[in-house]
């Protein structure tokens, strides 16, 4: 199999809108649509199979086996509104991967009447911030402008990797409406190269978000989340600090020990 995607029950989709968000730096997208989807009680509605996402498996609580994928959630308002949410486990290895796997997801919610793509993504910056800002482009001027009144930055250079980036760009292929938000963040590593978790950027991408699409969101779980996260890069840059400190104290007692 190149993709698959097995829809859980035929249902009528007034969904014109999709909200992607994918494992990625700092997991700003992906923690941004899953705190959407649990908030609103969205429901899955799809799976995603493919041969391009890792060979390896995850092992539930209850010991059922489950194999890496992507998800299609959908949610409706009652009053005729509804959006669709792309998110999951795991992104494809290979950029040929990557493109079957937007393309087909792509292909499966226009066909449900999907006008707009939204993506969520990381912005990352070396600077030093108080609150994260939120960057932006879209696939033409006028949603730019749009962009704007919501007080987002839009992005003047550079690029978005991954597929939360190429589903954007294929949007734009596909002749739809496309806006990529992207959360300020330092995207902090563990010394075995894993993101932390930036609740921070993620609760600025979804409060942006959340007024766009009109639709009322508890921040308080990620903001709590965020209060957790600052506490434990404090305790990593001090821990870090120390290692350097040791480091010197070794260097100076004895240059000879110390390997660079």
């Amino acid at each position: 199999m190149q993709v698959t995607i097995r829809l859980k029950e035929a249902f009528k989709s007034t969904g014109s809108i999709l909200v992607c968000g994918l494992p990625g730096i700092a997991y700003v997208g992906k923690l941004s649509v899953d705190h959407l989807i649990r908030g609103l009680g969205a429901q899955l509605v799809g799976e995603v199979y493919s041969r391009f996402f890792s060979p390896y498996v995850l092992i539930g609580r209850d010991g059922v086996v489950e194999l890496l994928r992507n998800e299609l959630y959908y949610w409706t308002d009652g009053a005729g509104r509804g959006v669709f949410f792309f998110t999951g486990n795991a992104q494809a290895t290979s950029p040929e991967g990557q493109y079957y796997i937007v393309d087909e997801v792509l292909e499966t919610v226009v066909g449900f009447g999907v006008k707009r793509v939204y993506s969520l993504a990381a912005f990352l910056t070396r600077k030093q911030f108080e609150a994260p800002s939120v960057y932006g482009t879209a696939t033409d001027l006028s949603l730019i402008e749009e962009l704007k009144k919501y007080g987002v930055l839009p992005m003047e250079q550079g690029s978005i990797s991954g597929m939360n980036g190429l589903i954007f760009g294929l949007t734009r292929l596909k002749e739809l409406e496309g806006i990529c938000l992207l959360g300020e963040t330092n995207g902090y590593q563990t010394s075995t190269g894993h993101y932390l978790v930036d609740a921070k950027a993620g609760r600025a991408v979804l409060q942006v978000l959340a007024e766009m699409l009109d639709i009322t969101v508890d921040m308080k779980p990620l903001e709590a989340q965020a209060e957790q996260m600052d506490l434990l890069t404090m305790r990593l840059a001090d821990f870090e600090k120390q290692v350097r400190e040791e480091l010197r104290k070794v260097s100076d007692r004895d240059p000879s020990r110390y390997i660079t």
